[in-house]
């Protein structure tokens, strides 16, 4: 009895300098990764089907299974069911998990559109696992999860939090119980999607060793994340009898790590838990092969050597600029018909989740309603304008609003402020700058017009825009094609690679 008060004393300490000491990160939404505290990768997406890694604690030394993750959804009436199976193995220690969860996951809209979500089992877990001959059948399994997402034009945002009790029979003798808590937090959008967690793990193993009832505590930090992102690299042709030059690739792949921190006792001969306590740490990847896209070769010689070459050949071979380029002309003024249309292209819709199967009626439309004119969303835009899709959409998801009294002006020329408040608003960030009036970095911020005061705030801190070589933004300038190229470029280069950063690799640092 006295060692096992040492011991547990120890570990309270030690649980106080970890608690203190770390600020607790999380995980994402309900998604590929599961709850459990291991990692995924689509390697590639199959019917559902991931690549999968955890970290299993049960028997006091930490052991690797991987395998794989299969997830099913089906959506009905606010209602998601969602089961996960893994099937897992460790073949070194003679190890392997089988479980299957099936949860209910209800949500209820509030107002702004944000989706306040709780998640129930509504089937009794099955889980084994087997670790050098012996076996944890669970017994209990106790779950809650609550979280909210909040759809903005371009990215949904997700945050929440879970807690999972476990208890499992031992074959030799005894229980051994889990308990986590876990943070969440995460967005999906089409440029690249993110999946962070950190998950405690305390662990209170009661067995029963030739008879003797002796018991140990643990616990474990468990930091996860899983990437999935977009990058662009230029090929070059190497023969120089071709009709066209070297042009871009699009590249998709999943970066997943896991790395956890133990704090668990070393075991004696005899398998009995000694006073001393080991700190076990361990990083462990998996990530998916490069997925190659060849894209368009526009027809840009006329830009060589011009500074913004760069971003018009991407956003040209995006098909974000329209045309194959021959024409183009960097120092022609954008108007606000234009860049809408850019920006639109350039963020593309938020992809949905591809474990989800929504069961949908179809109902006969009475044949009264089948002629509805299509009504634009503005009186001085028609419905056979080139861009009346984009300017649709952005109205619809709330990135323009007009100019008043319902009219859109699309042929004027477009300020920058005016630009940046658009990107802003498409990427949902306008409360990160001080309420209710940010004063910029810019010299010139008295002349940032109030509406733009906050997006320019935001967009100066995220790295969208920096002042000129004195420093002034020069807000009210119009924008010609070539600063705009730039604008939108360094947009798509922002929600593929620098959100990433915030949300994953602060964890791992």
């Amino acid at each position: 009895m006295k060692h096992k008060k040492i011991l547990k004393t120890v570990l309270w300490i030690m649980l106080l300098c970890v608690f203190f000491s770390n600020s607790i990160y999380s995980h994402a939404y309900p998604g590929s990764m599961g709850y459990e505290g291991g990692v995924s990768a689509a390697d590639p997406y199959e019917d559902g089907t991931y690549a999968y890694r955890e970290v299993c604690f049960l028997s006091g030394v930490p052991v690797i299974m991987e395998g794989t993750l299969k997830v099913k959804k089906s959506a009905r009436q606010g209602k998601t069911t969602t089961t996960y199976r893994y099937d897992l193995s460790n073949i070194e220690q003679d190890a392997s998990i089988t479980r299957v969860i099936v949860m209910d996951n209800h949500t209820d809209e509030k107002e702004r559109g944000q989706t306040v979500e709780k998640s129930v089992i509504t089937k009794v877990p099955v889980e084994v696992v087997r670790i050098n001959g012996v076996i944890y059948n669970l017994r209990k399994y106790d779950f809650t999860r609550s979280g909210i997402t909040d759809p903005q034009p371009a990215v949904n945002y997700n945050t929440g939090e879970y807690t999972i009790k476990k208890t499992y029979n031992i074959s030799t003798g005894g229980t051994v119980s889990v308990e986590m808590k876990g943070r969440q937090y995460g967005y999906d959008q089409y440029w690249s999607s993110a999946k962070a967690a950190s998950v405690d793990l305390s662990i209170k193993y009661e067995p029963v060793l030739d008879g003797e009832a002796y018991a140990w505590d643990g616990f474990a930090r468990v930091s996860v994340s899983n990437v999935a992102k977009k990058s662009f690299k230029y090929v070059e042709n190497e023969p120089w009898q071709i009709s066209f030059e070297g042009g871009y690739v699009e590249q998709d792949w999943e970066e997943s790590i896991l790395e956890y921190n133990a704090y668990l006792p070393e075991f004696d001969k005899s398998g009995f838990a000694t006073d001393v306590i080991r700190e076990i740490n361990e990083r462990i990847g998996l990530n998916t092969e490069p997925v190659n896209s060849r894209l368009m070769v526009p027809d840009l010689k006329h830009l060589r050597g011009h500074w913004a070459e760069e971003p018009v050949k991407i956003l040209y071979s995006l098909e974000v600029l329209p045309g194959t380029g021959e024409n183009f002309n960097p120092a022609e003024y954008v108007t606000r018909r234009d860049f809408t249309a850019m920006l639109v292209k350039a963020i593309k819709d938020i992809p949905e989740d591809p474990d989800l199967v929504t069961r949908t009626t179809t109902a006969r439309t009475p044949a009264s309603r089948q002629k509805n004119v299509e009504e634009s969303p503005f009186a001085d835009i028609n419905t056979d304008d080139q861009f009346y899709n984009e300017i649709k959409i952005a109205s619809t998801r709330g990135i323009v609003q007009g100019t008043g009294q319902s009219y859109f002006r699309p042929d004027r020329h477009i300020t920058m402020a005016e630009a940046i408040t658009m990107i802003i608003r498409a990427i949902g960030l306008e409360g990160l700058a001080a309420y209710p009036y940010s004063i910029t970095a810019f010299i010139d911020n008295d002349e940032i017009p109030a509406y733009a005061r906050n997006p320019a705030e935001v967009a100066f801190r995220i790295g969208l825009v920096e002042g000129d070589s004195r420093g002034y933004l020069r807000p009210n300038d119009i924008l010609t094609y070539e600063r705009a190229s730039a604008l939108i470029y360094r947009l798509i280069r922002y929600m593929g690679e620098d959100l990433v950063k915030d949300y994953c690799d602060r964890f791992f640092d």
